[in-house]
């Protein structure tokens, strides 16, 4: 490495450091993964950040640099707007224990950093989760299971560039947390309540001696709550109209069979007074025809008295 670059490098190693900061000690299981985040300054947005590996500025060794083609095992990822660039390093053996730096290079020939600790373990780690993201709504809560083999002086809670909480503190950066310790098992949980948008961001269990990052983020909750009403108001109107559909075609059902029965029952009624103008006409008719017949009978019997009177 130039020998400039190492003056550079060691000036900035003991001036810059509050300009990035990260974890101190990270313990991860053989096989496995961890993602370590970095917090640098707001005016090193559009600055190069890199990963590098060695127990000292004058010894580092660069691995990945974001401004360079990402390996199969390490990848860095800058997020300007948080001011955080994040490094994976994956399927990690015991040769990775050691020390590393992440840094933001400021121009050529300086940087500045902070050093952390890897230490890959065959068994248990010192200090892990089960998930290192998470992610809670507006309103709700959000809880975080810290698995330990052992604590130093006492279990925390800490917020990536704010303060820390501990068991029994009750709140962290003015956010309600309740921290409860199952010595049995071995697991202090963190549950934080009252999410806010602004609550997203990263966060490290703390046993004294390491650390574990946790990434929350923290969604809105109109989002899913509109699509839940809009889910609930679709389903009503669709049972509604269903119920509709039924009643009408019940309804249609009943009007057809009343009509039904009333032109039967009119039928029967115009076929009864059919009948009954038939047989009036009928009677009718043969009463015109004996009082005819009588006539004729009575005009014939007079006129036979009269031509026997003569």
């Amino acid at each position: 490495m130039d020998p400039l670059m190492l003056l550079f490098l060691l000036i900035a190693g003991l001036t810059g450091a509050d300009s990035v900061s990260s974890v101190g000690r990270v313990s991860v299981q053989s096989g496995g993964s961890v993602t370590i985040p970095c917090s640098y300054d707001g005016r090193y947005k559009t600055h190069v950040k890199y990963w590098c590996r060695g127990s000292g500025w004058s010894s580092c060794t660069y691995i990945v640099r974001s401004d360079s083609p990402q390996k199969d095992e390490v990848s860095i990822s800058d997020d300007p707007d948080q001011s955080v660039f994040t490094v994976t390093m994956n399927n990690l053996t015991a040769g990775d224990s050691g020390s590393y730096l992440c840094g933001v290079e400021i121009s050529r020939g300086s940087a500045v950093g902070t050093r952390i600790y890897l230490s890959v373990t065959e068994g248990s780690p010192g200090l892990s989760v089960d998930k290192q993201e998470m992610t809670g709504v507006e309103g709700d809560s959000v809880s975080v299971q810290c698995r330990y083999e052992y604590y130093y002086r006492e279990l925390s809670w800490c917020k990536m560039g704010g303060s820390c909480a501990s068991e029994g503190s009750g709140s962290l950066d003015g956010r309600p947390v309740l921290i409860t310790d199952d010595t049995v098992n071995k697991v202090f949980s963190v549950t934080m309540r009252g999410l806010e948008r602004k609550d997203t961001g990263w966060y490290w269990c703390d046993n004294g001696n390491q650390q574990i990052p946790v990434h929350i983020t923290v969604s809105q909750r109109t989002t899913t709550t509109t699509s839940t009403e809009q889910t609930i108001r679709a389903s009503a109107t669709k049972r509604v109209l269903q119920t509709v559909s039924v009643h009408d075609e019940e309804g249609g059902n009943n009007e057809k069979q009343k009509w039904e029965q009333v032109l039967d029952a009119a039928l029967k009624a115009g076929t009864g007074v059919l009948y009954l103008i038939c047989t009036i006409i009928a009677i009718q008719l043969h009463w015109s025809s004996c009082r005819k017949r009588g006539s004729n009978q009575r005009e014939a019997e007079g006129g036979a008295n009269t031509n026997h009177g003569s």
